[in-house]
């Protein structure tokens, strides 16, 4: 067995070993940023999928509307006829709508011509917030507001 030396190659050379050393700050700081890049991009993605309003939260009111338009239906409620046309008469609330807690609730019946703002053209349906289609009777009733 040979044991070679070669002193160049084997002379140890000051190496400099120092490595950053990154403390508890900024790993907290890293940290920080990074919840808020995320909290932010949550929100975000929130903001785009949720709709504006909960229209959940008056489903009492849609009820009660839908209730009234049917007894208005069936002529045991106080809507009075109005003239729209020379010999057409309809409910006034096919035309006024109902007034419930401040908002006025429009209706119309699908397959049936009808007086309201949507229905004459008056109002486009891209200013229209559909809120109830109810297909429990012998055409579908369709209850929406006006977006202000």
């Amino acid at each position: 067995m040979i044991n070679a030396r070669i002193p160049s190659i084997a002379t140890p050379h000051a190496v400099d070993s120092r490595v950053p050393q990154r403390g508890t700050l900024g790993f907290w700081l890293l940290f920080t940023l990074e919840a808020l890049f995320i909290a932010g991009v949550l929100a975000l993605v929130l903001m785009l999928i949720l709709p504006s309003r909960a229209p959940l939260a008056r489903t009492t009111d849609f009820e009660v509307i839908r209730n009234a338009v049917w007894a208005s239906e069936h002529g045991t409620s106080n809507d009075p006829l109005m003239d729209v046309a020379p010999g057409v008469s309809v409910r006034a609330s096919s035309v006024r709508g109902f007034q419930l807690n401040g908002r006025v609730y429009y209706y119309y019946f699908e397959g049936r011509s009808s007086f309201d703002p949507l229905s004459r053209g008056t109002v486009d349906r891209n200013t229209v917030d559909v809120l109830l289609r109810d297909t429990d009777g012998p055409k579908p009733l369709v209850i929406y507001e006006i977006i202000q």
